[in-house]
């Protein structure tokens, strides 16, 4: 299901069951994958990846070549950066650097 207030980028994928509301934006060479919900007002940068069964609060933004891993979850209006990988089933509450791998409930930084 893709609002029609919705953009999406050239070469981006929606999988079955996916939704993309009102507003969202998403960039190019992107994966919507199975299921996974993206709320009103996010932006998902170009060449990410949100995951089967991900879902994302209102006005979350997913910085370029991102993985938003399986199941995982991010509260409205979060940051996560560049390049970054969200581990299955993490929860996401706090902006998350460029770079960083984080997992767990809540999401922090792998050591």
């Amino acid at each position: 299901i893709v609002s029609s207030y919705a953009t999406i980028g050239d070469g981006t994928v929606v999988m079955p069951g996916a939704i993309i509301n009102s507003s969202a934006r998403v960039g190019h060479f992107a994966i919507i994958n199975t299921a996974a919900i993206v709320e009103h007002d996010c932006s998902i940068g170009d060449g990410a990846h949100v995951a089967p069964r991900s879902v994302m609060g209102g006005s979350v933004s997913i910085g370029d070549q991102t993985l938003f891993g399986i199941g995982a979850v991010a509260r409205p209006e979060v940051v996560i950066g560049q390049g970054v990988t969200v581990g299955a089933g993490s929860v996401v509450v706090s902006t998350i650097h460029a770079g960083e791998t984080v997992i767990g409930i809540p999401a922090r930084a792998r050591k």
